[in-house]
Order: C-alpha cells, then structure tokens, then sequence
C-alpha cells in the first residue's frame, strides 16, 4: 500500500530550478509530487563541504515518505520529523569521522498537504510563502542571525536546532510558494506577490527569470503549488 495523500483539492505544481552564475553546481535540490501532496526543497550551505550532498540527501529522504502506508496528517509530519533527524545525524556522523573536512549542511523547507490542512515543516532560511485573497502571507520564519548566517540547518549539529512547523487550514484557491532565499535577492515581496496573483503556466520560470534580472546571482529554486488546479 503506497502513501496515500487524502487530498481535497485538485493540486497543481510547478517548479524550476537555476544555478548561480559563479557557482561550480547548483546546491539546491527540490522534489514536486502533487498527486501525494508532498513537496520538499533544499539548499545546500556554500562555503562548506558537499553543500549540494547535503541537500540531495535531504530532500532525497523526504521523498521517501511517498512510499509509505497511508496515515493521517499528524502522523505524516512525524514521519517527516523521524526522516529529518535521520538525514541529519547521517551527515553529521560523516563530519564527526572525519572533523577535518569540515560540516556538511543545508536548509529544508517541506510543505505536506492533506485532509483539510496545510503543513510547513523547516529549518534554515528557505521560505513559504502563501498567497490567499490576493494577499501574500510568510508562513516559515528564518532560523538566521541580523547578518543572515544561518542558526539552524540539517547536519550542522548533533540534533537539528530550531525545526519550524505551521500548519494552515485549507481555503479553495490557495497558492502555495517555495523557494530558496536566491529568489528574494533579486526581487522584493510586492513584486513576488504580484506575479504569484497573475497564476499563470510558467510562472516558476519567469519568478526565477525576473530575479536574475534583478541581480540575483545565487542559486534558485521555486515550487508553485495551485489549490484548485489552475494556475
């Protein structure tokens, strides 16, 4: 029996993904599955070993959550808790083997919908955003200092330090964004709500293509998740 999301709306996704211009590779990593209603992002911690390890790894393991029986909607966020704190003690006992090679870390930003409810699960500076009444609303919190250093990610400790979790109830038309914090460093949240309201095809790519015209030179990821299937 595969996991099986009870799903009250016709979901619709979109995601893209670009790599930094002076980036060797792309350290985000992201999984879309609206048919189960999960979505995941990761980005991987620049200046530090396999950021982009650390990621796929992550997201990698959220993913996995498809492959399990059916449960409720609480119990689908504890899986994806047990998954998280599996990921990260994985790659922080490759860093304690060998100390030398420094830490690998990333953010995580997972996204669960079911039943009548929407729930972020996160930690690092990866953002949700929602947009409801042609009003945009931040969901997650950034888990990062005034000098936008991250204070919690996966696999940077024994334990993960700060891991968000909100949980919205579910209104026909919703829009549901993820993205990586590139997105935001070309753009402002006037401008991101703006596009999100237009809802239509393509719109994960022109996010990405109007921040890099902005001067966005990091990488970025963004998934678009339509509630009532349309976009």
């Amino acid at each position: 029996m595969t996991y099986k999301l009870s799903v009250p709306l016709n979901l619709r996704t979109e995601a893209a993904t670009r790599q930094g211009p002076n980036h060797e590779m792309n350290q985000d990593t992201h999984f879309a599955d609206a048919e189960n209603g999960l979505f995941s992002l990761a980005d991987g911690m620049g200046g530090h070993r396999d950021g982009d390890l650390a990621s796929q790894a992550t997201v990698e393991a959220v993913a996995e959550l498809v492959n399990l029986p059916a449960m409720s909607h609480e119990k689908q966020l504890t899986a994806l808790d047990a998954a998280l704190a599996s990921v990260n003690q994985k790659l922080f006992s490759s860093y304690l083997a060998a100390p030398e090679h420094d830490v690998s870390g990333t953010t995580s930003l997972s996204l669960v919908i079911s039943e009548s409810f929407a729930s972020c699960i996160w930690t690092g500076d990866s953002r949700l955003y929602l947009l409801r009444d042609h009003h945009l609303f931040l969901i997650s919190e950034d888990h990062a200092d005034e000098l936008g250093r991250l204070t919690s990610a996966v696999g940077i400790s024994e334990q993960i330090t700060t891991l968000g979790r909100r949980t919205v109830e579910l209104m026909r038309g919703d829009v549901f964004l993820l993205c990586t914090d590139g997105l935001l460093k070309g753009m402002d949240e006037t401008m991101l709500a703006n596009m999100t309201a237009e809802g239509t095809y393509g719109l994960a790519d022109r996010l990405i293509a109007r921040s890099v015209a902005g001067g966005s030179s990091d990488d970025i990821t963004v998934i678009v998740v339509w509630t009532d299937g349309n976009g």
